[in-house]
C-alpha cells in the first residue's frame, strides 16, 4: 500500500497538506445524519481539499492573535469534525491541542485548565456555562473564544508571544488526559512524531485490518479526547487517504442497531475501531 511517507522529521502540517494535495477530492471527514442531534442533523461530507481551505483559514486566525509555537489551546468541541480541522491548524503552526472531555466536573476541568496552563479555550457556546463553572476555580485565567463566533470576530491575543522557530517532529501536538477516576486527571504529552507514527502503525496491520489507499471509510464511535478516535484511526485515514466517519459518542442507551443505522449508506468499507486500545 502507498501512504503519505513520513519520518522521525515529519509534522503534522506537512503531512497533512502532502495528503490534501494527493487525495483533494477524497473525503476526510464525515458526520452521519442523525435528525435527532443538535449539529449537522442531515450530516456533512468533507473533502480533503475543503479541509485544507478551511485549515488555511484558521491558521491565519490563530496566527493573527499571536498564537504559534509553544502554546497550549484547549478544545472544547465534542466529538464535531471542528475539533480536528482546529487541531490541525494548530498544529501546523506548532500549538499543542488539550482535548477537553466533555463529562469533567467543573473541578476536574480547572485542575487540567490549571496542569496544562493553555493559553486559550476554544468552546462551543452550549458549553460556555461549564467552563466559565470550571473558571471559577482556577488560578490560570485563559481567554475563551466560542466557535461559533470565531468566523465572525477576532479571537482574543496571547497574552505571550510564540516561540520562535517552526514546529519538528519533538513539538507537543496533544495533552490527552486521563478520565481522573482514580484521582486528578492525568496528562500525556504526544508529539508531532507519536501521533503520525501511531496512525502509520494502525495503517499496517494488515490481514482483515488492511487499509488500500484512497478507499477506506473507517466509523469510530469514539469520543475525539480518545486517543483510539484523535490520533490512531484519524491518522490513519488521513496518512492513506480515507475517511473517517465520526458520530456523536456512543451511548448504550440508544441500541446497538440504531447505532449502526447511523452509518451513512455511501460507506463500502468500515473498520469499527476496539474500544479497548
Amino acid at each position: 500500500m502507498t501512504m503519505i511517507a513520513i519520518n522521525d522529521s515529519t509534522t503534522i502540517g506537512d503531512a497533512f497538506f502532502c495528503a490534501a494535495k494527493r487525495h483533494s477530492a477524497n473525503r476526510l471527514l464525515a458526520v452521519p445524519a442523525n435528525p435527532s442531534r443538535s449539529y449537522d442533523p442531515g450530516g456533512r461530507e468533507i473533502t480533503y481539499a475543503q479541509a485544507a481551505d478551511t485549515v488555511r483559514g484558521l491558521m491565519a486566525q490563530y496566527s493573527a492573535a499571536g498564537y504559534g509555537l509553544g502554546h497550549r489551546v484547549g478544545l472544547f468541541l465534542e466529538s464535531r469534525p471542528e475539533h480536528m480541522l482546529h487541531k490541525l491548524a494548530l498544529n501546523a503552526l506548532g500549538v499543542c491541542c488539550v482535548p477537553i472531555n466533555p463529562d469533567y466536573r467543573p473541578r476536574e476541568l480547572a485542575y487540567v485548565v490549571d496542569h496544562a496552563k493553555v493559553d486559550l479555550i476554544v468552546t462551543l457556546t452550549s458549553r460556555q456555562d461549564a467552563v466559565q463553572a470550571a473558571l471559577a476555580l482556577t488560578r490560570h485565567q485563559p481567554p475563551v473564544a466560542l466557535l461559533e463566533d470565531i468566523a465572525h470576530q477576532p479571537l482574543p491575543a496571547a497574552a505571550t508571544p510564540a516561540q520562535l522557530g517552526e514546529p519538528t517532529g519533538d513539538t507537543p501536538a496533544s495533552i490527552l488526559y486521563t478520565s481522573g477516576t482514580t484521582g486528578q486527571p492525568k496528562g500525556c504529552v504526544l508529539s508531532h512524531t507519536y501521533e503520525l507514527a501511531a496512525g502509520h502503525w494502525y495503517a499496517h496491520q494488515g490481514g482483515l485490518g488492511t487499509v488500500r489507499e484512497g478507499q477506506e471509510r473507517l466509523y469510530n464511535p469514539l469520543p475525539l479526547f480518545h486517543v483510539n478516535a484523535s490520533i490512531l484511526s484519524f491518522y490513519c485515514m488521513l496518512l492513506s487517504g480515507g475517511c473517517q466517519v465520526q458520530t456523536d459518542r456512543f451511548q448504550p442507551s440508544r441500541g446497538g442497531l440504531r447505532w449502526w443505522r447511523a452509518a451513512p449508506p455511501s460507506c463500502t468499507t468500515w473498520a469499527l475501531s476496539c474500544p479497548c486500545c
